[in-house]
């Protein structure tokens, strides 16, 4: 079982929860800085591989292997302190309005998923995204997230959190949800997914340029958006200097239509990208993709 498989099972996010819930925060912290740097000790490790493989590209392919190094940590060490920060407020209400304030930008999304008009809302994973949006769910957002469709243990205890703050759930994959997304969306409702995880099984001529770089990105979200005739909004969460967090979007952007159908696929989903990628670029360290996301450079030996 590789490291990943393990920080993913049903115990390690149980192991998580506990530190979240009983760890004052001083100490919550430090324990997830101090794990983030143990993890990233390991370099052979596949997710320290990885983790220096999607920053050598993010941070336009000019880190020395030292950077790349001190980077993964940087992204361990903000991915232990989101983890922390997510079960040690989920359930605190008052304390979790302060540490994510309803900001303008919230307040206009919030109003985008209460019109009639339908979204397509596409997030990467950046900082603690579950966090800012148990706070929109708690400020009146209203809407449905893609999960994935055969999740691990560890997965399925992550979606019983999310269900447990009001997430409403639909599981990828399935046909007749897909029709019943897309009906949905063109009923003037909003739904979510994450853009960013690569497909292994994706075949050469439909990966879509990411930084630069041909990628193996998901598609669906565009097909169901040209499908429904809805725009995509691209929001993303961020840590401030002040390790509070905050929220962006990018506000609707409409799709555009290509005679061939593939272009229409790729090209749509390469200007949404570009988007993701200025996002990206604003906290490098802050975007928690742990699979590599440009598999071709693995045999650079990163």
């Amino acid at each position: 079982m590789s490291i990943q498989n393990i920080l993913n099972s049903k115990l390690s996010v149980q192991f998580s929860i506990l530190i979240g819930k009983y760890l004052p925060q001083e100490w919550g912290h430090g324990f997830s800085r101090q794990l983030g740097t143990l993890i990233s000790s390991f370099r052979n490790w596949d997710i320290n591989r990885h983790i220096r493989l999607n920053q050598f590209v993010v941070q336009g392919e000019q880190l020395t292997n030292d950077q790349l190094v001190r980077s993964a940590k940087n992204v361990l060490t903000h991915a232990g302190r989101c983890y922390y920060d997510l079960h040690h407020y989920i359930n605190r209400p008052e304390a979790l309005n302060d540490l994510v304030p309803l900001s303008a930008e919230m307040r206009e999304f919030i109003k985008l998923s209460k019109q009639k008009q339908g979204y397509m809302v596409v997030a990467p994973h950046l900082s603690n995204f579950d966090l800012v949006v148990s706070r929109l769910i708690r400020a009146g957002f209203e809407g449905r997230v893609l999960s994935h469709p055969n999740p691990g243990s560890g997965y399925q205890l992550q979606n019983e959190i999310r269900k447990s703050y009001g997430l409403e759930l639909t599981p990828l994959g399935d046909q007749g949800l897909e029709a019943a997304t897309i009906d949905y969306l063109k009923n003037g409702g909003v739904v979510a997914t994450g853009v960013d995880r690569p497909l292994p099984s994706r075949k050469k001529r439909h990966f879509v340029n990411f930084f630069g770089r041909p990628s193996p990105l998901p598609l669906g979200y565009i097909t169901m958006a040209l499908a429904a005739d809805v725009p995509i909004v691209v929001v993303t969460a961020y840590m401030l200097p002040d390790g509070r967090y905050g929220f962006r979007h990018s506000g609707p952007i409409p799709l555009k239509k290509y005679a061939n159908k593939l272009d229409n696929i790729l090209l749509n989903a390469e200007m949404v990208l570009k988007k993701i990628e200025a996002y990206i670029r604003l906290t490098p360290e802050q975007w928690l993709m742990f699979y590599p996301v440009w598999p071709d450079l693995l045999e650079k030996g990163l």
